[in-house]
């Protein structure tokens, strides 16, 4: 059912009483109500005599008739659908109510036109004072934000509010209202508590920026600990889950400014201390503090250089200090304290090795010598030497003195 205005619409009627009236046909020069269409509505107006009524009806092709649905207004003053008398004929016609009209006032504006329930908007732009966006498009500098058909919008740059706070050991809560940026300063700790997550959308997020001298701990509605932000660090906390007061929240460590991250390179700063990680990369080499190893081929292994650069596990050789050996035994040379009350442990060497063996002490001490010379030997300046002979000094092989020293075999 719609309401229909037409032009020069006019029909008599017969019909007396308060109910709908029976249309006679139209007067001549004008329409009859068959235009408004079954089932429409439209405004009329019945005069009969003095007497008259203003309303809304409705017009059926049976009969055909005009219900008197709606009395916008009467000769009586009131809505109520007047009398119509009997006997006489009456006009019946398509009028526009005052009621209903839309004008210009005396200042060329409208008066409030309540609820547009339909209509395509074709005149000047709508400017936000009047409900309107003011703009057509979203372009232009200090346009309304439209957004496109993906719910998406465009914006050279987005600037979000910050609030700062000074650490006093208390615990600040934030509400859905709070700044985006949050950052402490000053001297000790402070808590931030993030609101009820129940009352925000998934996708919220909260930046904390730690310049205070203390740690600034970031925590759920109901008190968990979701991220404990260092001096000097920053970190976003964003919401994934918002089915419960607590929520579901993620959390982003950023690097500090000393921190400097390339394509190929990391550096952690002067004074950047790595704590609680696993490394899982390339082998640490010598030259940047590591080992360049990954496993020790056996128990007991020593740790030791073989070159300027290289580092190997294994048995500590003569030249780092070591013995070369493994276990005690062979020939006695020197005497070493022992871990028994009743035995000396010996290291003795051939010129090339080096083997240990136990000797009771009940016995005679004896030093022993090996007869054979198979290594270059030198007897530096200071230091004097004696060997038990005879002495073989192998072919290529030296034995040098530095002047003013000795060397007696015997």
């Amino acid at each position: 059912m719609a309401l229909a205005l037409f032009d020069r619409v006019q029909e008599t009627t017969t019909t007396s009483g308060t109910g709908s009236v029976t249309l006679a046909g139209a007067v001549s020069g004008f329409q009859s109500f068959a235009v408004v269409g079954n089932g429409n509505t439209c405004y009329y107006t019945i005069v009969d005599g003095n007497a008259w009524e203003v309303g809304i009806g409705t017009y059926l092709t049976s009969g055909p008739t005009l219900a008197r649905t709606t009395i916008l207004s009467n000769s009586n003053g009131n809505t109520s659908p007047i009398t119509l008398s009997s006997g006489n004929t009456k006009s019946v016609f398509l009028t526009y109510p005052a009621e209903k009209s839309v004008n210009l006032d005396a200042s060329n504006n409208v008066s409030p036109l309540g609820t547009v329930a339909s209509g395509t908007w074709q005149g000047t732009t709508v400017g936000v004072a009047y409900g309107g966006t003011g703009v057509t498009a979203s372009t232009g500098a200090n346009s309304v934000v439209l957004r496109d058909a993906n719910q998406n919008i465009q914006a050279n740059s987005i600037t979000q509010s910050r609030a700062t706070t000074t650490a006093a050991g208390a615990l600040t809560s934030l509400s859905a209202a709070s700044p985006h940026f949050q950052i402490l300063y000053g001297t000790g700790v402070q808590t931030f508590r993030l609101p009820d997550a129940s009352l925000l959308l998934t996708g919220s997020s909260w930046v904390f920026d730690n310049d205070a001298t203390g740690n600034l701990t970031v925590a759920d509605y109901t008190g968990a600990t979701i991220d404990v932000v260092p001096p000097g660090g920053y970190a976003t906390v964003f919401l994934e889950d918002n089915s419960t007061t607590a929520g579901g929240w993620g959390r982003f460590g950023m690097m500090p400014s000393e921190v400097n991250w390339g394509t190929n390179s990391l550096d952690l700063g002067g004074s950047t201390v790595v704590t609680n990680g696993v490394w899982r990369g390339t082998t640490v080499e010598t030259g940047y503090g590591g080992t360049g190893l990954t496993t020790f081929s056996a128990a007991n292994n020593a740790l030791y250089s073989t070159g300027a650069g290289t580092l190997t596990a294994g048995t500590l050789p003569i030249l780092a200090g070591g013995t070369g050996n493994t276990t005690a035994s062979g020939a006695i040379n020197a005497l070493i304290p022992s871990q028994t009350s009743n035995a000396g442990k010996y290291l003795t060497t051939n010129g090339t090795s080096v083997s240990w063996d136990y000797v009771s002490t009940a016995l005679v001490p004896i030093t022993q010598n090996a007869d054979n010379v198979t290594i270059n030997q030198t007897i530096a300046a200071g230091a004097n030497g004696f060997s038990v002979g005879p002495m073989t000094i192998q072919s290529g092989i030296t034995v040098t003195v530095a002047s003013g020293q000795r060397w007696v075999v015997i």
